[in-house]
Protein backbone atom coordinates (compact mmCIF):
# COMPACT_ATOMS: atom_id res chain seq x y z
CA UNK A 1 0.00 0.00 0.00
CA UNK A 2 2.81 2.42 1.01
CA UNK A 3 6.49 2.97 0.82
CA UNK A 4 8.45 5.38 2.63
CA UNK A 5 12.28 5.33 3.22
CA UNK A 6 14.92 8.00 4.59
CA UNK A 7 18.01 8.22 3.54
CA UNK A 8 20.88 8.39 6.78
CA UNK A 9 23.82 10.03 6.08
CA UNK A 10 26.95 10.66 9.01
CA UNK A 11 23.59 10.68 11.36
CA UNK A 12 21.67 12.83 9.48
CA UNK A 13 18.73 12.15 7.10
CA UNK A 14 19.26 13.92 3.87
CA UNK A 15 16.56 12.21 1.53
CA UNK A 16 13.06 10.88 2.08
CA UNK A 17 10.86 8.67 -0.29
CA UNK A 18 6.90 8.14 -0.15
CA UNK A 19 5.05 6.51 -2.37
CA UNK A 20 1.17 5.35 -1.85
CA UNK A 21 1.01 1.93 -4.06
CA UNK A 22 -1.98 0.87 -5.56
CA UNK A 23 -2.44 -2.90 -4.08
CA UNK A 24 -4.81 -4.07 -6.34
CA UNK A 25 -7.60 -5.00 -4.40
CA UNK A 26 -9.55 -2.93 -1.67
CA UNK A 27 -7.81 -2.17 1.61
CA UNK A 28 -9.42 -3.99 4.74
CA UNK A 29 -11.07 -2.18 7.61
CA UNK A 30 -8.86 -3.03 9.94
CA UNK A 31 -6.03 -1.86 8.27
CA UNK A 32 -7.40 1.29 7.45
CA UNK A 33 -8.15 1.53 11.22
CA UNK A 34 -4.57 1.35 12.01
CA UNK A 35 -3.05 3.51 9.07
CA UNK A 36 -5.71 5.64 8.35
CA UNK A 37 -5.11 4.71 4.70
CA UNK A 38 -8.24 3.96 2.80
CA UNK A 39 -9.13 2.50 -0.86
CA UNK A 40 -10.02 5.68 -2.56
CA UNK A 41 -6.43 6.75 -1.77
CA UNK A 42 -4.76 4.23 -3.18
CA UNK A 43 -7.24 3.74 -5.96
CA UNK A 44 -5.07 5.95 -8.15
CA UNK A 45 -2.06 5.56 -6.89
CA UNK A 46 0.72 3.40 -9.30
CA UNK A 47 1.06 -0.08 -9.22
CA UNK A 48 3.97 -1.81 -7.01
CA UNK A 49 5.69 -2.44 -10.71
CA UNK A 50 5.81 1.14 -11.56
CA UNK A 51 6.76 2.45 -7.68
CA UNK A 52 9.92 -0.47 -6.84
CA UNK A 53 12.17 1.06 -9.91
CA UNK A 54 12.38 4.54 -8.46
CA UNK A 55 12.65 2.92 -4.94
CA UNK A 56 15.46 0.62 -5.74
CA UNK A 57 17.33 4.23 -7.29
CA UNK A 58 16.69 6.08 -3.83
CA UNK A 59 18.14 2.78 -2.11
CA UNK A 60 20.84 2.59 -4.51
CA UNK A 61 24.23 0.42 -2.55
CA UNK A 62 22.82 1.80 0.48
CA UNK A 63 22.52 -0.37 3.66
CA UNK A 64 19.04 -1.45 3.82
CA UNK A 65 17.80 -0.81 7.62
CA UNK A 66 14.44 -1.74 8.93
CA UNK A 67 12.46 -2.63 12.38
CA UNK A 68 12.56 -6.11 11.95
CA UNK A 69 14.22 -6.54 8.09
CA UNK A 70 13.05 -9.79 7.48
CA UNK A 71 10.05 -8.75 6.97
CA UNK A 72 9.78 -5.70 5.35
CA UNK A 73 12.56 -7.90 3.10
CA UNK A 74 10.17 -10.00 2.43
CA UNK A 75 7.80 -8.06 1.16
CA UNK A 76 10.14 -6.55 -1.39
CA UNK A 77 11.80 -9.55 -2.72
CA UNK A 78 8.17 -10.91 -3.10
CA UNK A 79 7.01 -8.12 -5.23
CA UNK A 80 10.18 -7.86 -6.88
CA UNK A 81 9.95 -11.94 -7.91
CA UNK A 82 6.19 -11.40 -9.00
CA UNK A 83 8.03 -8.55 -11.55
CA UNK A 84 9.96 -11.15 -12.46
CA UNK A 85 12.85 -8.55 -11.18
CA UNK A 86 16.37 -9.87 -8.53
CA UNK A 87 15.44 -9.16 -5.09
CA UNK A 88 17.79 -7.04 -3.45
CA UNK A 89 21.59 -7.21 -3.40
CA UNK A 90 21.99 -4.58 -0.62
CA UNK A 91 23.26 -5.39 2.91
CA UNK A 92 20.67 -5.44 5.85
CA UNK A 93 20.55 -4.26 9.71
CA UNK A 94 17.71 -5.13 11.48
CA UNK A 95 16.76 -2.50 14.41
CA UNK A 96 14.80 -5.48 16.19
CA UNK A 97 17.86 -7.31 16.76
CA UNK A 98 19.88 -4.47 17.82
CA UNK A 99 17.20 -3.68 20.24
CA UNK A 100 17.23 -7.45 21.84
CA UNK A 101 20.99 -7.41 21.84
CA UNK A 102 21.18 -3.40 23.70
CA UNK A 103 18.44 -3.36 25.55
CA UNK A 104 17.03 -6.75 27.08
CA UNK A 105 15.72 -5.32 30.30
CA UNK A 106 12.81 -3.63 28.26
CA UNK A 107 9.61 -5.38 28.01
CA UNK A 108 8.78 -4.43 24.58
CA UNK A 109 11.21 -4.32 21.74
CA UNK A 110 8.50 -3.03 19.14
CA UNK A 111 9.12 0.44 17.91
CA UNK A 112 6.06 1.96 19.56
CA UNK A 113 7.96 0.89 22.73
CA UNK A 114 11.76 2.28 22.10
CA UNK A 115 9.93 5.48 20.41
CA UNK A 116 8.56 5.99 23.97
CA UNK A 117 11.78 4.49 25.91
CA UNK A 118 13.84 6.92 23.78
CA UNK A 119 10.95 10.06 24.22
CA UNK A 120 10.97 10.17 20.48
CA UNK A 121 8.05 12.21 18.90
CA UNK A 122 6.65 10.70 16.18
CA UNK A 123 4.56 11.86 13.18
CA UNK A 124 2.70 9.40 11.32
CA UNK A 125 3.02 6.20 13.39
CA UNK A 126 1.76 3.29 11.25
CA UNK A 127 2.58 4.87 8.20
CA UNK A 128 5.63 4.11 5.72
CA UNK A 129 7.45 7.63 6.16
CA UNK A 130 6.73 7.94 9.81
CA UNK A 131 7.85 4.57 10.68
CA UNK A 132 11.01 4.92 8.83
CA UNK A 133 11.68 8.19 10.38
CA UNK A 134 11.27 6.95 13.82
CA UNK A 135 13.44 3.98 13.43
CA UNK A 136 15.99 6.45 11.84
CA UNK A 137 16.03 8.05 15.12
CA UNK A 138 16.36 4.96 17.22
CA UNK A 139 19.37 3.31 15.07
CA UNK A 140 20.95 6.54 15.82
CA UNK A 141 20.24 6.36 19.71
CA UNK A 142 21.48 2.69 18.96
CA UNK A 143 25.02 4.05 17.48
CA UNK A 144 25.64 6.27 19.97
CA UNK A 145 25.04 3.08 22.31
CA UNK A 146 27.50 1.08 20.29
CA UNK A 147 29.87 3.14 20.43
CA UNK A 148 29.72 4.00 24.42
CA UNK A 149 29.03 0.64 25.60
CA UNK A 150 31.04 -1.68 23.16
CA UNK A 151 33.50 0.41 21.55
CA UNK A 152 31.52 -0.59 18.01
CA UNK A 153 32.27 2.37 15.85
CA UNK A 154 32.78 1.65 11.87
CA UNK A 155 29.81 -0.18 9.95
CA UNK A 156 31.55 -3.21 9.38
CA UNK A 157 31.67 -3.97 13.02
CA UNK A 158 27.62 -3.08 13.47
CA UNK A 159 26.55 -5.70 10.46
CA UNK A 160 28.19 -7.86 12.92
CA UNK A 161 27.11 -6.82 15.73
CA UNK A 162 23.70 -7.82 15.27
CA UNK A 163 24.37 -11.36 14.75
CA UNK A 164 26.19 -11.83 18.48
CA UNK A 165 25.21 -14.33 20.50
CA UNK A 166 23.31 -12.86 23.80
CA UNK A 167 26.04 -13.93 25.89
CA UNK A 168 28.88 -12.05 24.77
CA UNK A 169 26.68 -9.21 24.30
CA UNK A 170 25.52 -8.79 27.84
CA UNK A 171 28.42 -8.57 29.58
CA UNK A 172 27.91 -6.87 33.09
CA UNK A 173 30.12 -3.65 33.96
CA UNK A 174 32.68 -5.36 36.62
CA UNK A 175 31.29 -2.66 39.62
CA UNK A 176 27.63 -3.34 38.65
CA UNK A 177 28.06 -7.10 38.94
CA UNK A 178 30.47 -6.55 42.22
CA UNK A 179 27.68 -4.74 44.00
CA UNK A 180 25.42 -7.51 42.86
CA UNK A 181 27.62 -10.13 44.06
CA UNK A 182 28.90 -8.43 47.19
CA UNK A 183 26.98 -5.84 48.42
CA UNK A 184 23.27 -6.92 48.20
CA UNK A 185 23.04 -9.96 49.70
CA UNK A 186 24.53 -8.38 52.76
CA UNK A 187 20.90 -5.91 52.84
CA UNK A 188 18.74 -6.18 55.67
CA UNK A 189 15.00 -6.63 54.71
CA UNK A 190 13.44 -3.44 56.76
CA UNK A 191 12.81 -0.02 55.82
CA UNK A 192 15.38 2.37 55.60
CA UNK A 193 17.39 4.89 53.20
CA UNK A 194 20.06 4.01 51.00
CA UNK A 195 22.70 6.06 49.20
CA UNK A 196 24.41 5.37 46.05
CA UNK A 197 28.02 7.31 46.26
CA UNK A 198 30.82 7.15 43.08
CA UNK A 199 34.70 6.56 43.54
CA UNK A 200 35.14 9.49 46.36
CA UNK A 201 32.23 8.48 47.91
CA UNK A 202 30.44 11.53 47.21
CA UNK A 203 26.45 10.54 47.32
CA UNK A 204 25.07 10.52 43.80
CA UNK A 205 21.63 9.51 44.68
CA UNK A 206 19.54 9.30 47.79
CA UNK A 207 16.25 7.08 48.17
CA UNK A 208 14.12 5.50 50.35
CA UNK A 209 12.36 2.31 50.37
CA UNK A 210 9.54 0.04 52.38
CA UNK A 211 11.72 -3.29 51.65
CA UNK A 212 15.39 -2.19 51.20
CA UNK A 213 16.77 -5.39 49.02
CA UNK A 214 13.74 -5.29 46.65
CA UNK A 215 14.22 -1.72 46.39
CA UNK A 216 18.39 -1.89 45.18
CA UNK A 217 17.63 -4.83 43.62
CA UNK A 218 15.22 -3.21 40.73
CA UNK A 219 18.44 -0.36 40.52
CA UNK A 220 20.77 -2.94 39.74
CA UNK A 221 18.48 -5.10 37.63
CA UNK A 222 17.99 -4.75 33.43
CA UNK A 223 20.49 -1.80 33.70
CA UNK A 224 20.19 -1.30 29.60
CA UNK A 225 16.45 -0.43 29.85
CA UNK A 226 16.85 2.38 32.73
CA UNK A 227 16.42 5.51 30.91
CA UNK A 228 19.64 7.74 30.08
CA UNK A 229 19.97 9.28 33.36
CA UNK A 230 19.92 6.70 35.15
CA UNK A 231 22.11 4.76 32.89
CA UNK A 232 25.23 7.31 33.42
CA UNK A 233 24.75 7.65 37.14
CA UNK A 234 24.91 3.97 37.66
CA UNK A 235 27.99 3.96 35.44
CA UNK A 236 29.45 6.22 38.28
CA UNK A 237 27.71 4.56 41.17
CA UNK A 238 30.97 2.67 43.12
CA UNK A 239 29.53 1.73 46.56
CA UNK A 240 26.05 1.53 48.54
CA UNK A 241 25.29 2.53 52.55
CA UNK A 242 22.14 2.57 53.60
CA UNK A 243 21.10 3.09 56.94
CA UNK A 244 17.52 0.74 58.38
CA UNK A 245 14.25 2.58 59.72
CA UNK A 246 11.50 1.08 62.03
CA UNK A 247 8.95 2.01 59.56
CA UNK A 248 8.72 3.24 56.11
CA UNK A 249 7.23 6.41 57.19
CA UNK A 250 10.60 7.00 59.37
CA UNK A 251 12.51 6.12 56.24
CA UNK A 252 10.47 9.36 54.09
CA UNK A 253 11.52 11.95 56.27
CA UNK A 254 15.45 10.72 57.21
CA UNK A 255 15.48 10.93 52.83
CA UNK A 256 14.11 14.28 52.91
CA UNK A 257 16.40 15.54 55.43
CA UNK A 258 19.42 13.92 53.68
CA UNK A 259 18.66 15.03 50.25
CA UNK A 260 18.00 18.59 51.41
CA UNK A 261 21.25 18.25 53.34
CA UNK A 262 23.38 16.80 50.80
CA UNK A 263 21.69 17.50 47.64
CA UNK A 264 22.97 14.36 45.55
CA UNK A 265 23.50 15.27 41.77
CA UNK A 266 21.17 13.04 40.69
CA UNK A 267 18.14 13.76 43.04
CA UNK A 268 15.56 15.93 41.12
CA UNK A 269 12.98 16.37 43.57
CA UNK A 270 13.13 17.34 47.59
CA UNK A 271 16.13 19.52 47.50
CA UNK A 272 15.20 22.44 49.31
CA UNK A 273 12.24 23.44 51.52
CA UNK A 274 9.25 25.24 50.76
CA UNK A 275 6.99 27.11 53.07
CA UNK A 276 3.61 25.76 52.05
CA UNK A 277 0.40 27.52 52.66
CA UNK A 278 -1.43 26.88 55.60
CA UNK A 279 -5.09 27.83 56.11
CA UNK A 280 -6.50 29.95 58.99
CA UNK A 281 -8.96 29.90 61.36
CA UNK A 282 -8.73 33.11 63.61
CA UNK A 283 -10.37 31.73 66.40
CA UNK A 284 -9.07 34.30 68.42
CA UNK A 285 -11.66 36.73 67.56
CA UNK A 286 -15.43 37.30 68.32
CA UNK A 287 -16.06 36.77 64.75
CA UNK A 288 -13.43 34.33 63.12
CA UNK A 289 -12.26 34.83 59.34
CA UNK A 290 -10.37 32.26 57.10
CA UNK A 291 -7.50 33.26 55.22
CA UNK A 292 -4.15 31.27 54.62
CA UNK A 293 -0.39 31.87 55.64
CA UNK A 294 3.25 30.40 55.08
CA UNK A 295 3.91 30.56 58.79
CA UNK A 296 2.12 29.05 61.71
CA UNK A 297 2.40 31.35 64.77
CA UNK A 298 1.33 31.07 68.44
CA UNK A 299 -1.65 33.61 68.10
CA UNK A 300 -4.86 31.58 68.92
CA UNK A 301 -5.53 30.56 65.76
CA UNK A 302 -6.14 27.40 64.07
CA UNK A 303 -4.11 25.77 61.53
CA UNK A 304 -5.28 23.31 58.93
CA UNK A 305 -2.82 21.26 55.99
CA UNK A 306 -0.95 22.32 54.54
CA UNK A 307 -1.74 22.31 51.15
CA UNK A 308 0.21 21.88 47.80
CA UNK A 309 0.17 25.73 47.31
CA UNK A 310 -1.36 29.08 47.05
CA UNK A 311 -3.35 28.03 44.26
CA UNK A 312 -5.41 25.41 46.61
CA UNK A 313 -5.04 27.68 49.59
CA UNK A 314 -6.63 30.20 47.93
CA UNK A 315 -9.38 27.43 46.52
CA UNK A 316 -10.30 26.59 49.94
CA UNK A 317 -10.56 29.27 51.37
CA UNK A 318 -12.86 30.83 48.45
CA UNK A 319 -15.18 27.60 48.90
CA UNK A 320 -15.57 28.54 52.82
CA UNK A 321 -16.28 32.05 51.67
CA UNK A 322 -18.89 30.77 49.10
CA UNK A 323 -20.12 28.31 51.34
CA UNK A 324 -19.90 29.29 54.81
CA UNK A 325 -20.16 33.08 54.35
CA UNK A 326 -17.93 34.30 56.99
CA UNK A 327 -16.85 37.65 57.20
CA UNK A 328 -14.24 38.69 55.21
CA UNK A 329 -14.20 42.40 55.86
CA UNK A 330 -11.67 44.01 58.05
CA UNK A 331 -11.90 44.43 61.91
CA UNK A 332 -12.15 48.52 61.82
CA UNK A 333 -15.35 47.92 59.37
CA UNK A 334 -16.76 45.38 61.52
CA UNK A 335 -16.80 47.92 64.55
CA UNK A 336 -18.25 50.58 62.43
CA UNK A 337 -21.08 48.41 61.61
CA UNK A 338 -20.19 49.30 58.13
CA UNK A 339 -21.93 46.79 55.09
CA UNK A 340 -19.68 45.80 52.39
CA UNK A 341 -19.81 44.57 49.32
CA UNK A 342 -19.31 40.91 50.59
CA UNK A 343 -22.96 41.31 52.19
CA UNK A 344 -24.42 42.67 49.10
CA UNK A 345 -23.40 39.63 47.31
CA UNK A 346 -24.57 37.07 49.98
CA UNK A 347 -21.74 35.83 50.72
CA UNK A 348 -21.75 36.68 54.49
CA UNK A 349 -23.68 36.43 57.53
CA UNK A 350 -23.34 39.80 58.23
CA UNK A 351 -21.98 40.16 61.91
CA UNK A 352 -21.56 44.01 61.63
CA UNK A 353 -25.69 44.37 61.47
CA UNK A 354 -26.93 41.17 63.40
CA UNK A 355 -24.22 41.58 66.29
CA UNK A 356 -25.21 37.45 67.02
CA UNK A 357 -22.22 35.92 68.49
CA UNK A 358 -23.84 32.72 69.10
CA UNK A 359 -25.25 32.15 65.43
CA UNK A 360 -22.17 33.09 64.07
CA UNK A 361 -20.21 30.67 66.46
CA UNK A 362 -22.80 27.65 64.87
CA UNK A 363 -21.32 28.44 61.51
CA UNK A 364 -17.65 28.36 62.86
CA UNK A 365 -18.28 25.23 64.14
CA UNK A 366 -19.55 23.84 60.76
CA UNK A 367 -16.41 25.45 58.89
CA UNK A 368 -14.18 23.71 61.73
CA UNK A 369 -15.75 20.28 60.71
CA UNK A 370 -15.23 21.24 56.92
CA UNK A 371 -11.75 21.80 57.53
CA UNK A 372 -10.98 18.66 59.69
CA UNK A 373 -13.00 16.32 56.81
CA UNK A 374 -15.70 15.54 58.96
CA UNK A 375 -18.23 17.68 57.11
CA UNK A 376 -19.01 16.47 53.26
CA UNK A 377 -22.39 18.30 52.90
CA UNK A 378 -20.13 21.15 50.65
CA UNK A 379 -18.92 18.50 48.15
CA UNK A 380 -22.08 16.75 48.15
CA UNK A 381 -23.89 20.44 46.93
CA UNK A 382 -20.89 20.85 44.47
CA UNK A 383 -21.69 17.42 42.97
CA UNK A 384 -25.28 18.54 42.58
CA UNK A 385 -24.07 21.52 40.89
CA UNK A 386 -21.45 19.87 38.62
CA UNK A 387 -24.27 17.89 37.41
CA UNK A 388 -26.83 20.65 36.87
CA UNK A 389 -24.32 22.35 34.94
CA UNK A 390 -23.93 19.06 32.41
CA UNK A 391 -27.60 18.80 32.18
CA UNK A 392 -27.80 22.56 31.28
CA UNK A 393 -24.70 21.62 28.71
CA UNK A 394 -23.03 24.25 30.46
CA UNK A 395 -19.41 21.59 30.46
CA UNK A 396 -17.06 24.60 30.93
CA UNK A 397 -18.51 25.06 34.40
CA UNK A 398 -19.34 21.71 34.87
CA UNK A 399 -15.44 21.26 34.44
CA UNK A 400 -14.51 23.92 36.51
CA UNK A 401 -16.38 22.26 38.92
CA UNK A 402 -15.38 18.84 38.71
CA UNK A 403 -11.29 20.45 38.99
CA UNK A 404 -12.43 22.20 42.13
CA UNK A 405 -14.10 18.81 43.54
CA UNK A 406 -11.24 16.81 42.87
CA UNK A 407 -8.71 18.67 44.53
CA UNK A 408 -10.57 19.50 47.25
CA UNK A 409 -11.47 15.92 47.98
CA UNK A 410 -8.10 15.26 48.35
CA UNK A 411 -7.42 17.64 50.29
CA UNK A 412 -10.01 17.20 53.00
CA UNK A 413 -9.70 13.18 53.42
CA UNK A 414 -5.83 14.76 54.14
CA UNK A 415 -7.48 16.33 57.06
CA UNK A 416 -10.07 14.36 57.83
CA UNK A 417 -7.53 10.99 59.19
CA UNK A 418 -5.99 14.40 61.38
CA UNK A 419 -9.35 15.22 62.35
CA UNK A 420 -7.62 18.54 63.86
CA UNK A 421 -5.67 21.74 63.86
CA UNK A 422 -1.85 21.36 63.18
CA UNK A 423 -1.04 22.40 67.03
CA UNK A 424 -3.97 20.12 68.23
CA UNK A 425 -3.25 17.25 66.25
CA UNK A 426 -1.99 14.59 69.07
CA UNK A 427 -3.06 11.01 68.21
CA UNK A 428 -1.44 7.43 67.76
CA UNK A 429 -1.82 6.00 64.72
CA UNK A 430 -1.88 2.13 64.52
CA UNK A 431 -0.84 0.65 60.76
CA UNK A 432 -1.46 -2.34 60.47
CA UNK A 433 0.56 -3.47 57.22
CA UNK A 434 -0.60 -6.27 54.81
CA UNK A 435 2.67 -8.11 54.54
CA UNK A 436 3.73 -7.76 58.47
CA UNK A 437 0.82 -10.30 59.44
CA UNK A 438 0.68 -10.34 63.42
CA UNK A 439 3.15 -6.91 63.73
CA UNK A 440 1.65 -3.54 64.39
CA UNK A 441 3.28 -0.13 63.99
CA UNK A 442 1.84 2.81 66.38
CA UNK A 443 3.03 6.11 65.33
CA UNK A 444 2.91 8.55 68.38
CA UNK A 445 2.20 12.36 66.39
CA UNK A 446 2.33 15.57 68.55
CA UNK A 447 1.39 18.66 67.64
CA UNK A 448 0.81 17.94 64.07
CA UNK A 449 4.39 16.44 63.82
CA UNK A 450 5.86 12.80 64.02
CA UNK A 451 7.92 11.97 67.22
CA UNK A 452 8.41 8.23 67.08
CA UNK A 453 7.12 4.61 66.47
CA UNK A 454 6.85 1.62 68.45
CA UNK A 455 6.54 -1.95 66.84
CA UNK A 456 3.99 -4.48 69.09
CA UNK A 457 2.91 -8.11 68.61
CA UNK A 458 -0.94 -8.09 67.55
CA UNK A 459 -2.17 -8.81 70.87
CA UNK A 460 0.91 -6.83 72.54
CA UNK A 461 2.82 -9.11 75.06
CA UNK A 462 2.56 -7.24 78.64
CA UNK A 463 5.94 -5.96 78.44
CA UNK A 464 5.08 -4.16 75.33
CA UNK A 465 1.87 -3.18 77.27
CA UNK A 466 4.03 -1.52 79.97
CA UNK A 467 6.44 0.08 76.56
CA UNK A 468 3.53 1.58 74.91
CA UNK A 469 2.63 3.10 78.75
CA UNK A 470 5.78 4.82 79.26
CA UNK A 471 6.05 5.87 75.56
CA UNK A 472 2.92 7.57 75.89
CA UNK A 473 3.82 9.86 79.22
CA UNK A 474 6.74 10.76 77.85
CA UNK A 475 5.15 12.07 74.38
CA UNK A 476 1.86 12.88 75.19
CA UNK A 477 3.10 15.39 78.22
CA UNK A 478 0.13 16.93 79.48
CA UNK A 479 2.82 20.24 80.80
CA UNK A 480 4.29 20.61 76.97
CA UNK A 481 3.81 23.42 74.95
CA UNK A 482 3.37 23.30 71.45
CA UNK A 483 5.78 25.09 69.25
CA UNK A 484 5.65 29.06 69.09
CA UNK A 485 6.69 28.90 65.14
CA UNK A 486 6.88 25.45 63.04
CA UNK A 487 9.76 26.13 60.71
CA UNK A 488 10.23 25.11 57.11
CA UNK A 489 11.47 21.71 58.31
CA UNK A 490 8.60 20.76 60.59
CA UNK A 491 6.03 22.34 57.56
CA UNK A 492 7.75 19.91 55.24
CA UNK A 493 7.43 16.95 57.25
CA UNK A 494 4.27 17.33 58.58
CA UNK A 495 3.02 17.10 54.95
CA UNK A 496 4.72 13.71 54.13
CA UNK A 497 3.38 12.82 57.18
CA UNK A 498 -0.48 13.63 55.57
CA UNK A 499 0.60 12.20 51.89
CA UNK A 500 2.02 8.57 53.79
CA UNK A 501 -1.52 8.91 55.80
CA UNK A 502 -3.55 9.35 53.23
CA UNK A 503 -1.87 6.31 51.27
CA UNK A 504 -2.29 4.18 53.72
CA UNK A 505 -5.87 5.10 55.16
CA UNK A 506 -7.53 1.86 54.66
CA UNK A 507 -4.72 0.74 57.16
CA UNK A 508 -4.33 2.78 59.72
CA UNK A 509 -6.53 3.50 62.78
CA UNK A 510 -6.45 6.62 64.72
CA UNK A 511 -6.53 6.88 68.56
CA UNK A 512 -6.94 10.67 69.57
CA UNK A 513 -5.24 11.93 72.79
CA UNK A 514 -6.40 15.02 74.23
CA UNK A 515 -5.22 16.47 77.77
CA UNK A 516 -8.18 15.39 79.82
CA UNK A 517 -7.08 11.47 78.65
CA UNK A 518 -4.84 10.00 80.80
CA UNK A 519 -1.68 7.72 79.16
CA UNK A 520 -2.74 4.56 80.76
CA UNK A 521 -6.33 5.32 79.22
CA UNK A 522 -4.23 5.68 75.78
CA UNK A 523 -2.11 2.76 76.40
CA UNK A 524 -5.27 0.98 76.67
CA UNK A 525 -6.91 2.04 73.93
CA UNK A 526 -4.26 1.75 71.56
CA UNK A 527 -3.81 -1.92 72.92
CA UNK A 528 -7.51 -2.22 72.20
CA UNK A 529 -6.84 -1.12 68.77
CA UNK A 530 -4.03 -3.72 68.08
CA UNK A 531 -5.99 -6.51 69.23
CA UNK A 532 -8.78 -4.87 66.43
CA UNK A 533 -11.57 -4.53 69.26
CA UNK A 534 -13.46 -1.54 68.88
CA UNK A 535 -12.10 2.09 69.37
CA UNK A 536 -12.61 3.67 72.74
CA UNK A 537 -12.99 7.41 72.99
CA UNK A 538 -9.78 8.91 74.19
Amino acid sequence: MEIGAVKVRDGSVVDRFQQLVNPQQSVPGRITKMTGITTGMVFEAPPADEVLPDYRAFLGDGILVAHNVSFDGSFLDAELQRMGDETLPNETLCTVRLARRLLPGLDSKGLSRLAQFYDIDVEGRHRALGDAEATSVVLRRFVSQLAFEHEVETVEALLRFQHQSYQTVREVPGHIESIRDEVLPDVPDEPGVYVMKNRSGTPLYIGKAKRLPDRLRSHFTAVESSGARKRKMLQKVRSVDWTTTATELEAILLESRRIKAEKPRYNRAQRRYYNRPFIRLDTAHEYPTVSWTRRLEADGAEYYGPVRNTEQAEMVVDVVGRFFQLRECDDERLHLGQRCLYADMDRCTVPCETKDAEAYATVVERVRAFLTGQDQSVLGTMRDRMQRASDNLNFEKAAELRDTLEQLERILEKQRVAAAPVRQHNAALVHQAPDRAGRVDVMLVRFGRFEESIACAAPPSPEERDSLLERCRSVFDVEADPPETFSKRDATEIRLLSHWVYAHRDELTAVRWTPRTSPADLADAIAGRVQGQPQQSA
